[in-house]
């Protein structure tokens, strides 16, 4: 889901009445002012939805503030066009040598039917690992929802890779304490943003939720860790990317180390990194990466206390209600389009399985799924096995962590809506929902729009918008939603049919169990197939 840097609609900006809108020539955009707590901002007024691009919320990250705390925005005077997408932050592909890269890339985007009012607030997180992506994406553009939803939708860049959680704090001192965990004090900055900013687009700023899938997924519940977050937002789903364990600091440390030594520095020149090219230090990045996996958050005792699987690891929001899931074959979008999946031999499934299964035990699950499954060709075996491993046990087990608080309560679903991608026929692949919560289904090439299609856009959008508006999901042609206990395991599958079923992969589930989740290895578990690449 990354996406080069796109300008709006465009736009006469003009000298706009604050708060309201002005209607220039016939055939044009509105121009559409909002006061926020640093100045005023214009944006565009069309088909009925306020929209604001590249609303600076931080400052910029580069130079003496390289891997420290952002600060909020500082005033500005006038009225500051807001109609282009903001930079991405510097990652893999952009790293700052063109314009649409930039330490200068704490910005957001807003979406509102109206400036007026007190519309929930839904904030995006985007995907792409911890890693890359932005927080604009044609499949996550906000218009739909806040047309057909009464919310107000906001997305969000910040900080990636070993620019936002290179830990410093052994070789840089007290001055770099926190830059292990930089991105997520950005998260944190831009939900304060929220809160102070909320009601100049029509928003609640005590009904804030956060949502996001695959690497926002990850983030969207490491936040429920953050003591820093907490009364910050006030519901959360995370989708296809539940985060039980983030680094140990010594696993960061150790990154760091080696960071400075591919930069040929030692522990005593931490300062030099504000001077290098940002080129230079995304390259050197990539190599640690490589190498060590993916620079991500860390356990400082601070920032985030505990890992959020351990006891009382998500107790800052144990008041926060959480809908999590995944879609049934997760894996098959990075398997389906590489045609040696498509005729996956005997011997290559059980070699690719050897990351995600003791040797000892893999014959048995293949054999166990097969019977389950049949129709499957070993490709699509494949999927099935290491979506299961990987997403569908890890969802589980964070639900039966929040259930375990004994606080607001948890809602597992499974996506199950078949499509094809590539070779693979009637999977469900990452990412597959988010084009129905958004309404976006132009935007996702493996669905094509049809009637079922669109009354599943108005189920899901409707769905996560009222879970937004009142804590508790529900939506159109959606039954009652239990929430999960390890009694019932009540699980919303939504697909061609919309039903719930108690425990309805109890076997798949408990083939996964004794092998414990991946997460809990050192070292971050990588999907399979081509996906993470120098």
């Amino acid at each position: 889901m990354l996406f080069d840097r796109r300008s709006a609609m465009g736009a006469t900006l003009g000298c706009a009445a604050l708060m309201a809108f002005e209607r220039p020539a016939h055939g044009a955009a509105a121009t559409s002012v909002a006061r926020t707590t640093a100045g005023r901002v214009a944006g565009v007024l069309a088909d009925g939805v306020h929209r604001f691009l590249g609303v600076p919320y931080g400052e910029p990250t580069g130079g003496a503030a390289r891997f420290l705390p952002a600060r909020l925005r500082r005033p500005w005077s006038g009225i500051r066009p807001a109609i282009e997408v903001g930079p991405r932050c510097p990652q893999k592909g952009h790293d700052g040598s063109t314009p649409e890269a930039s330490e200068d890339c704490l910005s957001l985007n807003v979406w509102t039917g109206a400036l007026k009012g007190r519309k929930p607030v839904m904030v995006w997180l985007h995907g792409g690992g911890w890693e890359a992506g932005m927080g604009f994406d044609p499949l996550t553009d906000g218009a739909f929802l806040a047309r057909t939803q009464d919310v107000v939708v906001v997305t969000i860049n910040h900080r990636l890779n070993v620019f936002g959680y290179l830990n410093l704090a052994h070789a840089g001192g007290e001055k770099y304490a926190a830059s292990g965990n930089a991105g997520l004090l950005d998260i944190v900055l831009a939900l304060q943003w929220v809160r102070h900013n909320a009601e100049a687009f029509g928003g609640d700023p005590d009904r804030v939720m956060i949502f996001g899938q695959s690497g926002g997924g990850r983030k969207a519940s490491v936040m429920l860790a953050v003591p820093g977050a907490a009364g910050l937002f006030h519901r959360c789903a995370s989708e296809s990317g539940p985060a039980l364990r983030m680094d140990d600091a010594d696993l960061s440390f150790e990154r760091a180390d080696r960071l400075l030594h591919t930069l040929g520095l030692n522990a005593g020149e931490v300062s030099k990194l504000a001077d290098i090219p940002v080129a230079t230090v995304t390259a050197a990045g990539i190599t640690v990466r490589n190498a060590m996996g993916q620079f991500r958050p860390n356990v400082d005792g601070v920032i985030l206390p505990r890992q959020p699987v351990d006891p009382g690891g998500l107790a800052p929001s144990a008041h926060v209600p959480l809908i999590v899931g995944t879609a049934r074959d997760e894996t098959a979008l990075f398997l389906g389009a590489d045609p040696a999946y498509a005729t996956l031999g005997e011997a290559e499934l059980r070699r690719q399985l050897e990351p995600f299964l003791p040797s000892s035990h893999a014959e048995a699950v293949i054999q166990a799924y097969r019977a389950r499954y049949p129709a499957l060709d070993n490709g699509r075996l494949f999927a099935r096995l290491t979506t299961d491993r990987s997403y569908l046990l890890d969802a589980i087990l964070l639900a039966e962590h929040k259930a375990a608080q004994g606080g607001a309560p948890a809602y597992l679903y499974a996506f199950d809506y078949p499509m094809t991608v590539g070779a693979f026929h009637d999977v469900t692949p990452h990412v597959a929902e988010v084009p129905f919560i958004f309404g976006t289904l132009p935007a996702w090439r493996y669905v094509t729009p049809s009637a079922e299609a669109l009354r599943l856009v108005d189920t899901m959008s409707g769905t996560w918008a009222g879970f937004a508006h009142t804590g508790v999901p529900h939506g159109p042609r959606l039954p009652s939603w239990p929430r999960f206990d390890v009694a019932t395991r009540s699980t919303m599958v939504i697909g061609k049919t919309i039903r719930v079923l108690s425990d309805p992969y109890r076997a798949d589930r408990e083939t996964m169990l004794p092998f414990g989740s991946q997460q809990l290895d050192r070292f971050e578990p990588r999907p399979p197939g081509p996906w993470i690449r120098p």
